[in-house]
């Protein structure tokens, strides 16, 4: 194999791994070893719990990409499997391997982290394969995930006290899924193309974008909640009020365009929230964790996610999606279409 071959098939690989999304599942874990422990985690059971749940994460992009081959021929033809510059079959195998690395891993923390491991696997797998056509269900199952690696990284911990935990799920559950939404007002074209029945091909733009905001206002007062009993200094109260601007742009953005956002407006809605929601995490790790310790966090997070999409997401999100249309579409108002 030949040099360029391989880089070729290296970069392929990196899109797989969509770098500007890998780090909101290991903060999320170590948010939750932090909660639950008051801060007193072992840092290396901490940092294990975070390594598991980005190979869960890594595990499950690559099961989209497996699951939805046929879908992205049309809405994203420049993806690796679609181009042809990854085998359906290597992308499987790929899948397995990460899912062997986070089962192993999660062994060294203990029998219930496994099996919360094997659960979530499942719930990921069901995502890829049949949630994520069935409106609502698919962006409640990415919250669910969320909460996943939140128990994971508190069953890591030792678990701890039951209320800001909860409130911890709560927030990460509605957030998840009001993003994941936003992600599927991007994806509408090539949903509706490919007859899957996401909550903007079912009930429209405009609807979804109502849905996404009250949940991300849901998500802003557990979190409030949270951090009035964590009782944090004033980088937690910083970083929080950093994420509530931003939604407040990004939700406020997609309420006034309505039926008319556009999908470059949706992807770029989109990009804006992979760093709101690491922020908004980390003011929870300030809460609870050394200042110098948020920060580094929050700081290589954030370089190494605008980073990777500035190289990677533009080469690929900005094809249009094919025509080809399903049998029998769904009704409803499209980006850039009409009822």
């Amino acid at each position: 194999m030949n040099t360029s071959r391989v880089a070729r098939k290296a970069l392929a690989h990196l899109e797989m791994t969509r770098p500007y999304t890998l780090f909101h599942s290991g903060l999320l874990a170590i948010a939750g070893a932090l909660v639950a422990s008051g801060g007193q985690v072992a840092p290396w059971r901490a940092a294990l719990a975070a390594l598991v749940t980005i190979c869960g994460w890594e595990a499950g992009l690559y099961a989209g990409d497996y699951f939805d081959r046929r879908l992205d021929t049309i809405s994203k033809p420049g993806r690796p499997i679609p181009s042809g510059r990854v085998s359906p079959r290597e992308a499987f195998n790929t899948m397995l391997g990460l899912i062997a690395v986070g089962y192993l891993a999660s062994l060294a923390l203990g029998w219930a982290n496994l099996a919360l491991a094997v659960g979530t696997t499942a719930l990921g797998i069901a995502y890829s394969k049949t949630f994520k056509t069935h409106a609502l269900m698919g962006n409640f199952d990415r919250g669910v995930l969320g909460v996943c690696a939140v128990a994971f990284g508190a069953l890591a911990a030792g678990w701890g006290p039951l209320a800001p935990l909860l409130a911890l799920a709560v927030m990460v559950f509605c957030h998840d899924s009001a993003t994941n939404l936003v992600g599927a007002i991007r994806d509408v074209d090539g949903d509706h193309a490919a007859g899957y029945r996401t909550v903007p091909v079912v009930y429209g733009v405009a609807r979804s974008g109502r849905i996404a905001a009250t949940l991300a206002a849901l998500a802003l007062a557990s979190g409030v909640a949270l951090l009035l009993m964590l009782r944090p200094g004033a980088l937690a109260w910083a970083l929080f009020a950093i994420a509530l601007a931003l939604d407040l742009r990004i939700y406020g953005a997609l309420l006034l365009r309505g039926a008319r956002l556009t999908r470059p407006e949706a992807l770029g809605a989109h990009k804006w929230l992979v760093g709101e929601r690491l922020t908004l995490v980390s003011a929870i790790i300030a809460a609870v964790a050394p200042v110098w310790l948020a920060l580094a966090l929050l700081i290589g997070a954030l370089i190494a996610t605008y980073g990777a999409q500035a190289l990677l997401r533009d080469r690929y999100e900005q094809i249009a999606p094919q025509s080809p249309a399903p049998a029998s579409p769904p009704t409803a108002r499209t980006v850039g279409g009409a009822t």
